[in-house]
């Protein structure tokens, strides 16, 4: 746990931080969690006993905004802290993209000082991120209502194969000035998700309040866990330290730009596939959607023939794992699913 100077680097772990000048003075203080989900606690917790208008009693309960399509877990973390969930729109069905005409008239009709819990980039489950000029919207509504963000960041490089990139959105929110808190994790992106490597970083406006910050954050630990797993958090910070030409953090940011590389090359085979077969709808959302996840739409019936008349699993929300794709059985998905919609197709007329 430390305060680190804020630090500019295309590709690199540190993708949530950006130049000193930038922040306008701002620090970044910085705890080790036990994965994304250990820092999602943290953060629960630390804002739990520490958020100013909770204690001030400005709001009449506690409470956090989380959109209603989001991490199956986020609600349960707060509910363990006894923090309300309450749903934001988030996710159109329809056009299967975000809907954030919903979603930003909902926060401007929040109270004010709310958490709201946004995920920093390829969304779990749905793969609709905002854009630049969303997230700077986001922003401005955020300073309007006092409010403080709660950003999970699970899944940097996953979207454009750079970390720092896609944690644009962070900084955006951080430069602009918005209360927040980030929880991420080293474990995928390094492929060390065993080892549970996670951080929770708190952004703070000067060096007086970064300093009790970190007491608060060092007691937390103490009382949770007394310390952290060494091995994975040692093997990041050899690999980011290891620069320079044909060192560790260079063949690390080449595997993540491969990595995110694949999961687009997977997308669009996919959805070639089932273009290619006429399979009845319009598939573009299968390469427009990001990351690591496919919001596919399927009904709870097409979910169970896929399940259990061709053996294709996807989650009862209707979540697919890209990354279970591969060259041997994605032919054989995208028949699967050609069999299952055109199996579930409302006849017509016409028909």
């Amino acid at each position: 746990m430390e305060e680190e100077e804020e630090e500019e680097r295309g590709g690199g772990g540190e993708g949530i931080t950006a130049d000193t000048d930038t922040f306008s003075g701002a620090r970044v203080v910085t705890m080790q969690t036990l994965g994304a989900s250990g820092a999602c606690h943290m953060g629960a917790l630390f804002l739990k006993r520490h958020y100013g208008p909770w204690k001030n009693g400005e709001t009449d309960k506690k409470r956090v905004y989380i959109p209603l399509q989001s991490w199956a877990n986020h609600p349960n973390i707060f509910l363990s802290q006894s923090i309300h969930p309450s749903p934001l729109p988030y996710y159109s069905p329809l056009t299967h993209t975000l809907d954030f005409p919903a979603l930003t008239s909902a926060i401007a009709a929040l109270p004010p000082h709310s958490i709201i819990v946004l995920q920093a980039c390829a969304h779990n489950p749905t793969g609709c991120d905002p854009t630049l000029p969303q997230w700077r919207a986001l922003a401005s509504l955020c300073l309007t209502g006092n409010h403080f963000l709660f950003i999970d960041a699970s899944y940097l490089g996953f979207v454009s194969g750079c970390a720092h990139t896609d944690a644009a959105g962070v900084r955006i929110c951080a430069e602009a000035g918005v209360p927040l808190l980030v929880a991420m994790t080293y474990g995928k992106c390094f492929g060390l998700y065993g080892e549970r490597v996670g951080a929770l970083c708190v952004v703070v406006g000067s060096e007086e309040v970064g300093q009790r910050v970190e007491g608060q954050m060092k007691l937390l630990a103490r009382e949770e866990t007394g310390a952290m797993p060494a091995f994975g958090a040692g093997v990041v910070e050899m690999v980011l330290r290891d620069v320079g030409v044909g060192g560790l953090r260079e063949v690390w940011e080449e595997d993540v730009r491969g990595m995110a590389r694949e999961l687009r090359w997977r997308r669009g085979r996919l959805r070639g596939l089932l273009e290619g077969m006429g399979t009845n709808g319009d598939w573009s959302y299968v390469e427009e959607q990001v990351g690591l996840f496919w919001y596919t739409g399927f009904s709870g019936k097409q979910i169970e023939l896929l399940r259990e008349k061709f053996h294709v699993y996807v989650q009862l929300d209707g979540r697919l794992s890209i990354g279970g794709l591969n060259s041997s059985n994605i032919e054989y998905v995208a028949q699967s699913i050609d069999a299952v919609v055109t199996e579930t197709s409302v006849p017509t007329l016409s028909d």
